[in-house]
């Protein structure tokens, strides 16, 4: 039998690292909670994506510089597999930590078809199968993706003094250049000045993606519909240098600047700061980010390192579970403790509720994210359409519950010890059984990680 400790400890594994516990509850992690997180670490495959009816790079490609109806279908289909796997893993660390990485580079779907398209794709062949490398590989991945050439308007960035600007009078776009910096990698405070931004942009010039419209009439081969391209007659020539460093003008200029700019002190700073954010608590403090921080220099930028090194953080046991889930987090960890482990005809409904709570996956216009800190999720007009929306999901999720699992018995198994007495009287007290679903899935121990 667990100790009240132990089953504590499982509750932070599955809460603020996790996606909250399945039928068995806490009691299965908890004899060893923190061993569980890091065992998932250790098996990056189990973040991996394995559906054959998902269109490859090639595909997605292609489909971007379609319809809407095509780019809209493939969108929901990777939104269902991504769906049913957050659903199935274990404890759910490599999905938050999958999360945390696609907002950091948030892209959203309501730019352009491309995006559209693609971002599935990416979020499988980049993120997930980056999870836990080395972040300039990440970083190299994304830079050169055409959902975020496109999204961030490099499609067109000409060097003024290319062969290709010189002909047509054009210019650069900085678009990208100044979200790399400012969000991707040293963070707002990182030292970097304007210059460093134009030159930047210099060096992602002629960096782009083949439209179209660009194989429709010719320009490029059918078989590079909607891939990355480089054309070398756009990119601005000569060395450009940014945060003191100045790569030769070759076809290494971007891949050595993205590793410069992904080692630096200012980046692993920015970066521990977020999952210290993200994960712990909304003011992180020196004595939380630096450990992180170090991990991240000192593994050069791995990023399974440096996800050890926060859940090896004393404080990440300790602290009060006093972070807002947000929607995602919460839908998801009512269908887990529910049973729910396929959604598929309910997809319609998950859309709804995240819709209506302002988190639908790829929806948030700007490119800084989703916002992270739980005054964002606490408005009192939040509040309402979450009391209404968990009551509706509750509903819908009960009607394909396993029978035997009472509201108080769940209570029990998904909250343990960290329930308080005033939430165990309500939910035993109500006599009807939506009702103390509902009030297990709104309780602050629930809602709170």
């Amino acid at each position: 039998m667990p100790s009240e400790e132990q089953l504590l400890q499982a509750a932070v594994a599955f809460q603020r690292f996790g996606l909250g516990p399945k039928r068995a509850g806490l009691r299965a992690i908890a004899d060893d909670a923190r061993g569980a997180l890091l065992e998932e670490l250790d098996r990056p495959a189990r973040a991996r994506i394995r559906v054959r009816a998902l269109p490859s790079y090639e595909e997605a490609g292609a489909i971007g510089t379609q319809l809407f109806p095509q780019q809209q279908e493939v969108f929901l289909a990777e939104q269902t597999a991504k769906l049913s796997l957050q659903l199935r893993t274990p404890i759910g660390f490599l999905e938050r930590l999958v999360m945390f990485w696609s907002n950091h580079f948030n892209m959203s779907v309501e730019k352009k078809g491309q995006i559209r398209a693609m971002v599935g794709q990416y979020e499988r062949d980049v993120i997930r199968a980056g999870l836990t490398g080395r972040f300039s590989t990440m970083l190299r991945r994304t830079v050169t993706h055409p959902a975020m050439i496109c999204y961030l308007d490099n499609a067109d960035s000409i060097g003024p003094n290319s062969p290709a600007g010189q002909y047509w009078h054009a210019g650069l776009n900085e678009n990208l250049a100044r979200e790399l910096m400012e969000l991707h990698t040293v963070g707002v405070g990182g030292g970097y000045t304007e210059q460093d931004v134009g030159n930047l942009a210099k060096v992602l010039s002629g960096h782009s993606y083949v439209r179209g419209w660009e194989v429709d009439n010719g320009y490029e081969p059918e078989s590079k519909r909607g891939q990355y391209q480089f054309h070398e007659t756009w990119h601005e020539p000569g060395r450009h240098r940014v945060l003191g460093y100045r790569p030769a003008n070759n076809s290494r200029q971007l891949p050595r600047m993205l590793d410069h700019l992904a080692t630096l002190p200012q980046t692993a700073q920015h970066i521990a700061y977020k999952l210290v954010a993200h994960f712990l608590t909304d003011d992180p403090t020196p004595e939380l980010v630096d450990p992180v921080a170090r991990a991240f220099l000192d593994s050069e930028g791995d990023l399974k390192e440096t996800a050890r090194a926060l859940v090896m953080l004393p404080e990440a046991w300790t602290l009060p579970m006093a972070k807002f889930r947000t929607p995602q987090e919460l839908l998801i960890a009512q269908a887990r403790a529910l049973g729910q482990e396929w959604l598929e005809d309910d997809l319609w409904r998950v859309q709804e509720f995240l819709k209506a709570l302002g988190h639908y996956p790829w929806h948030w216009w700007t490119p800084d994210g989703y916002p992270d800190e739980t005054d964002h999720w606490l408005s009192p007009n939040g509040m309402r359409v979450r009391a209404d929306a968990i009551q509706m999901t509750t509903w819908a999720l009960m009607q394909r519950q396993e029978p035997g699992k009472t509201p108080i018995r769940l209570a029990n198994s998904v909250l343990g010890p960290r329930m308080s007495r005033i939430t165990r009287t309500r939910i035993r007290d109500t006599r009807n059984e939506l009702e103390a679903f509902s009030i297990l899935f709104l309780s602050p121990e629930f809602q709170r990680r």
